[in-house]
């Protein structure tokens, strides 16, 4: 069982990292022609992208709801398509209303900037990536609605697909404008914009063909009229489960925005470095990410069964490989740290170069704790348990991460190297936490022999 059930979750998670690897790709793509074009691009995207990334996590942690809930839903009975369907219109409504709500926060972004202490310098082109990156934001969020639906119904290869083919028109897109047509700056953010919104259209235009899809009918002409009028108890309830995985995710990366922005204190350079070092993080991430998606339906669809032993054996399977991806990448990061840099500053005399790595062998350190809380976290969406996670991440972020990452950068000769120590504490303790409400949930499902046995 304990094989079937590992071999259950690779097969359905693999093609999720896929299509997460290949979104953080784009990404990446965007931070390799701002590097190339020079370090002040490098450093006002780094800056842009750190504000634009907690409001985008709280998008997508909204929008992670749908796998739970459409998991329990097929869990419960395979042919009730209306509650999935309404799965996932709920997520494209909240979602979208959270769009709107991040707009009119961003919009006016110096204030915010100069209120960081940033550079004056970065502070007028970052505003200005910043507000090309959100044009881009609502079909993200929205693929990602779509992409959560597809992994419930352990379909996440057409996502991935979809994934490949957007890595390579942003690579297309970005060098064009950035470089060919020579708008710089604002052909990378532009470039961004044009392949999120192409992904999205494409991916929903393709639930429309594809038999497996289109039963659920998704597209229905009057679901937008009819879920506003007479579903909004349920859209409350969607709240209830969506907003603490928002506001969980965007905890963690909360924190490490406001640690690029601490970095931008430390100079332009250290902003850079900063930005080079986490996109190695980001990347290495995004494996126990789709771990805890493949955890959150595996669980979940245990739990709609009301299997209880699978639930709890679905769950510690996929934190036990969250902890072994690991140790490789925390050991591939330790040892290759020049290498790994090098692929984006090959000028090793650069200071950019010796700061950025430093901080990837210090992000070597949190490779463990980071896969098992992700991981965690997702188990404990399946059962729809979410409140009590986001209490553990705002203590382990915020309250112990924030305050480490302040005195270790700013009041010790560690500087930059500080503040990565303060995530490793933060994410740290976010992790015991998390592992021991799993604990807590496997002590409650699994029957006490003692009452089971004969008197």
């Amino acid at each position: 069982m304990i094989l079937q059930e590992a071999r259950a979750t690779l097969t359905l998670a693999l093609p999720i990292v896929g299509t997460h690897l290949a979104q953080v790709a784009v990404h990446t793509t965007d931070v390799l022609m701002l590097a190339r074009l020079s370090d002040h691009a490098l450093g006002a995207g780094a800056l842009a992208f750190s504000l634009f990334s907690f409001f985008w996590m709280l998008g997508i942690g909204l929008g992670i709801a749908v796998a739970a809930l459409v998991a329990q839903a097929v869990g419960r009975d395979a042919k009730d398509h209306a509650s999935v369907r309404a799965a996932v219109h709920d997520g494209l409504i909240v979602t979208g209303l959270g769009f709107a709500v991040s707009l009119a926060i961003l919009a006016p972004a110096r204030p915010l900037l100069v209120w960081f202490g940033q550079p004056p310098e970065l502070v007028a082109d970052t505003v200005l990536f910043l507000h090309l990156l959100m044009i881009g934001y609502l079909p993200s969020v929205w693929f990602s609605v779509l992409r959560a639906f597809s992994a419930a119904l352990s379909r996440p290869r057409p996502a991935l697909v979809f994934m490949i083919l957007a890595v390579l028109l942003n690579a297309i897109a970005v060098y064009g404008l950035t470089f060919v047509a020579g708008l710089g700056i604002v052909g990378a953010g532009l470039g961004s914009a044009l392949s999120n919104w192409l992904l999205f259209l494409g991916f929903a235009v393709y639930m429309t063909r594809d038999p497996g899809f289109a039963r659920y009918r998704l597209w229905a002409s009057n679901w937008w009229a009819s879920d506003w009028h007479s579903s909004w108890w349920r859209l409350r309830g969607y709240l209830r489960i969506g907003g603490p995985i928002a506001l969980t995710l965007a905890s963690e990366v909360g924190l490490f925005s406001l640690a690029v922005q601490l970095m931008g204190r430390l100079g332009a350079d250290a902003v850079a470095a900063h930005q080079i070092a986490l996109q190695w993080a980001t990347i290495a991430f995004m494996v126990p990410t789709g771990l805890s998606q493949a955890a959150t339906v595996r669980v979940g669809l245990a739990a709609g069964a009301r299997d209880a032993e699978g639930l709890v054996r679905a769950g510690w399977i996929s934190v036990i490989m969250a902890i072994c991806f690991g140790t490789c990448s925390g050991s591939l990061f330790w040892l290759l740290a020049p290498q790994l840099i090098g692929l984006f500053v090959p000028d090793a005399a650069s200071p950019v170069f010796a700061l950025a790595v430093s901080y990837l062998a210090m992000a070597a350190l949190f490779q463990i704790v980071d896969g098992a809380q992700a991981v965690t976290n997702g188990v404990l969406r399946g059962l729809r348990d979410t409140a009590v996670p986001m209490l553990c991440a705002a203590v382990g972020y915020w309250l112990c991460g924030l305050p480490a990452a302040l005195w270790f950068g700013f009041h010790s000769t560690l500087r930059g190297q500080g503040v990565w120590l303060g995530l490793v504490v933060g994410l740290a303790v976010a992790a015991v936490m998390l592992v021991w409400r799993f604990i807590w949930w496997t002590r409650r499902l699994r029957p006490d022999p003692q009452q089971e046995r004969p008197a």
